[in-house]
């Protein structure tokens, strides 16, 4: 496995590659330290997942986000910030990338991103970055603009399971963590989530978990 990371504070860099060399034995880690570093980096030899910080002196991480999907568009991106306000994560997931970490995440976070981003299952967004998602949603319920009338989930017709099921993803549960609260197979899961996949026009778990926030989806039995 190949993994770039671009950032350009040597000791954070440094560090994330020895967690990240710790973690999963033989991975060929790449440092880059600004935008034009990765993208000769991944123009050598493509990276199999990039992580990616989002302010940089050259591009910022979020161009160089979009210059990566542009050329490498199955290469998943984790952008890693220190910033968990609502407008740099929308723009970053709506820009394609696969998930969005704070740099207050444990070791563990960082290699359960990596390992997700690779399978496409489980959970590639920060708590708090999720609970700012949420908190801006609220606020923009707030407004005038708001009126009363059904949910904004009902033209997609999701079934009750499914809606539950979207209501557990956006939590960053993983399929095992879906099947064992909701006690159905994983296969299950899978086949409920590839028909939410295909309901609200996603690709993959980081976009419909977005989408639920922004919708506003809750578990509807309450739990």
């Amino acid at each position: 496995m190949r993994i770039v990371i671009v950032d350009d504070h040597v000791l954070m860099r440094h560090g994330l590659a020895h967690i990240v060399e710790q973690r999963i034995p033989g991975v060929d880690v790449v440092e880059a330290g600004n935008a034009s570093a990765a993208l000769a980096a991944m123009r050598q030899e493509r990276a199999d997942v990039a992580l990616i910080d989002v302010r940089l002196p050259d591009l910022d991480g979020l161009e160089l986000l979009q210059a990566m999907k542009r050329e490498w568009p199955k290469v998943p991106v984790i952008m890693l910030s220190t910033h968990e306000n609502a407008p740099y994560v929308k723009r970053a997931l709506s820009d394609g990338a696969a998930g969005y970490l704070l740099k207050d995440a444990t070791p563990e976070d960082l290699h359960r991103a990596i390992d997700a981003a690779i399978s496409g299952d489980g959970d590639l967004l920060s708590p708090r970055a999720i609970q700012t998602l949420f908190d801006d949603l609220v606020s923009s319920s707030r407004s005038p603009a708001g009126s009363a009338g059904s949910s904004p989930l009902a033209r997609y017709h999701l079934t009750h399971r499914e809606h539950q099921i979207l209501a557990l993803l956006a939590e960053g549960r993983s399929n095992r963590s879906i099947a064992t609260n909701l006690f159905v197979s994983e296969e299950t899961v899978k086949a409920h989530v590839g028909s939410i996949f295909r309901k609200l026009g996603v690709v993959n778990r980081t976009q419909a978990a977005t989408m639920a926030v922004q919708l506003g989806v809750r578990d509807p039995t309450g739990g």
